[in-house]
């Protein structure tokens, strides 16, 4: 999302939504915001490495670049990308009796005991990769209970680390050591590049001259190195603000292009600017500290995987499936795409229309000025989604007419804007296609993503709801094809523009998400005809010219039912010739094309 969007602003709401749902706590709200963006940090590699695990060995180009990165070879299952394996060797310090156990960290955490901060030894400061060794081999002594003493003894322990992963992460644990925070001020202690070697069972970390002179020598040790692409830093901005986190991140890895220079960011909430390297790794003890460090094997710097583009999975269109039984949904099933003859693709057009319900009200405060501040503004969920087919011999019928069931409490269906009723989200009573959101994410990922272009009115509100980024080029929004900031700044509505152009009346009481994509579908084609007659901005300020005298509303008078359930003007509206002097809309000789040569040829 965050490439299509090409610099634009892009929210991380379905992550957030998907983070909150997964129920797991390992903090509580009391504790620190380095104790929180840590266990945060620990749970999502956890959660990535298991989602890693589902995919079939192979496929794209991952399996690959990690097994470059990987300059050696263990037992363990080196697909678990973001695990450090070892062995952890523990032995009572009375019997000498030594066990051993298998181990994987998802991160390491910096251990400070060889640190020694006294005036006297100043000069002796540990460099990071001593640091940063003595964290890998976790050597610790505490009592533990001995099988063969029969009797809790002083115990050792250490271990033997198997593999470190491509993507290295560390928690620096300054919340536990805070004397180690003057290590952090040192300029240039905190180093750009490690070298990281697995020598007979030992490991080996360097930094520095040694990394160079390592790298330089013809000695056939397994040397991985590894780049600081990012990290986490606590800021104190003072004694009366809160301490809050930033991220700075080296963006150049992740180009597609190899460069030479890093290109550090600084993302400080909505805030992003480039900042100089320097800054990004200056710290200071009383107001800057770092809290995560991100190391990446070079192997993986500059490898963008797109594969995927080439294998998606689009089975999902062709199927129905919903979480209702098949019985009561029978007569309800939208007809899915035909595999032989309607696969969707980069000139495939899709009228699509979405509704929405709320999930949360607006909550808001007045200020002892008077004035309204928005406390938490209004949340909605989607409830329904339908995408049409544009042309062949299906035209107008729904490939996809699914509502979505959601878990979180409806504070609103808001019926009378979007069709939905209470029972129809809950699988237990709803007799329409019922199908969980990600579901109905990935059907519309998928149409995105094979490059079809979208049809309907307000669209990009409706994707901003869904938080999917949708190109300019992928959209045709009848919203702004009749809008004309130069006569009024207001938009006009759906119904309104099928009213005056189409002589229909829609929404009259509810609104239908398929109705409404066809609508949208309709008002496309008519401004395709008008643009062929080179009438666009006549037409445009003709519409203006009536919803100023209509006050922008659909006459309540001087309708009536016709056979199709809707509503048109008692008279109608006659179709003029360009020239007549018949006000009202027209649609007039194609150009180029006669009559409905261009009607037919546009969309086909």
């Amino acid at each position: 999302m965050l490439e299509k969007a090409e610099g634009q602003k892009c929210h991380a709401t379905n992550f957030l939504k998907a983070f909150s749902n997964l129920g797991e706590k390992e903090t509580s709200p009391q504790s620190t915001l380095e104790v929180r963006i840590q266990a945060a940090n620990r749970f999502l590699l956890r959660q990535i490495g298991l989602d890693y695990l589902r995919i079939a060995p192979g496929d794209g180009k991952l399996d690959q670049v990690i097994e470059q990165c990987y300059s050696y070879r263990s037992t363990t299952n080196h697909r678990k990308t973001l695990v450090t394996h070892a062995f952890t060797n523990m032995r009572c310090t009375s019997c000498y009796h030594e066990t051993l156990r298998a181990s994987h960290k998802h991160l390491i955490e910096l251990s400070y005991h060889a640190l020694n901060l006294t005036p006297r030894t100043r000069n002796s400061t540990p460099a990071f990769s001593r640091i940063l060794k003595d964290s890998f081999d976790g050597e610790s002594s505490q009592r533990m209970w001995c099988d063969r003493c029969r009797r809790y003894q002083l115990v050792q322990s250490w271990e033997t680390v198997q593999n470190v992963p491509p993507v290295l992460m560390v928690n620096t644990g300054l919340n536990k050591q805070t004397d180690a925070r003057q290590l952090w001020s040192i300029p240039g202690w905190l180093p750009e590049r490690i070298g990281i070697v697995m020598e007979k069972g030992r490991l080996l970390c360097l930094e520095g001259e040694a990394l160079r002179v390592s790298q330089r020598s013809r000695q056939s040790r397994p040397l991985a190195v590894y780049d600081l692409v990012g990290l986490v830093a606590d800021v104190n901005s003072g004694e009366h603000q809160k301490s809050h986190m930033v991220s700075l991140i080296n963006v150049a890895v992740s180009s597609r292009d190899a460069q030479v220079e890093p290109q550090w960011h600084l993302f400080n909430d909505f805030l992003v600017r480039k900042v100089d390297k320097e800054e990004a790794l200056r710290f200071a003890a009383t107001w800057k500290t770092p809290t995560i460090l991100a190391y990446q094997h070079q192997g993986g710097s500059n490898a963008i995987d797109d594969s995927w583009r080439d294998s998606l999975d689009t089975s999902c269109l062709f199927i129905n499936w919903s979480m209702n039984p098949y019985s009561v949904l029978q007569e309800n099933w939208p007809c899915v795409l035909d595999p032989t003859t309607e696969q969707p693709g980069s000139s495939t057009y899709v009228p699509i229309d979405t509704e929405f319900v709320r999930l949360q009200q607006e909550e808001i405060e007045i200020l002892a000025t008077g004035d309204r501040q928005v406390v938490r503004p209004t949340r909605e969920g989607l409830a329904r989604v339908s995408v049409l087919r544009a042309n062949g011999p299906h035209e107008g019928l729904p490939f996809i007419n699914e509502y979505i069931s959601i878990s979180e409490p409806v504070v609103d269906y808001v019926t009378k804007y979007s069709g939905v009723s209470a029972g129809d989200l809950d699988p237990a009573s709803s007799v329409h296609p019922l199908v969980p959101l990600k579901v109905a994410y990935k059907k519309l990922w998928i149409l995105l993503n094979v490059g079809c272009i979208f049809v309907g009115h307000g669209l990009i509100k409706d994707f901003r709801n869904i938080n999917m980024f949708v190109p300019k080029p992928q959209i045709v929004d009848t919203v702004t094809l009749f809008y004309n900031p130069a006569r009024s700044k207001r938009h006009l509505s759906l119904r309104f523009l099928a009213w005056y152009l189409l002589k229909e009346n829609i929404q009259s009481e509810t609104h239908d998400s398929i109705e409404d994509a066809l609508t949208a579908l309709k008002l496309w084609r008519k401004y395709q005809e008008f643009e062929d007659a080179g009438i666009v901005e006549k037409m445009v300020d003709e519409i203006y010219a009536a919803g100023r005298k209509h006050n922008y509303k659909v006459p309540e008078k001087g309708v009536e039912k016709w056979a199709g359930g809707l509503t048109v003007p008692s008279k109608g509206r006659e179709t003029p010739d360009i020239d007549s002097g018949v006000s009202g809309p027209s649609t007039p000789v194609s150009k180029k094309q006669g009559g409905n040569e261009y009607f037919e040829s546009s969309l086909k």
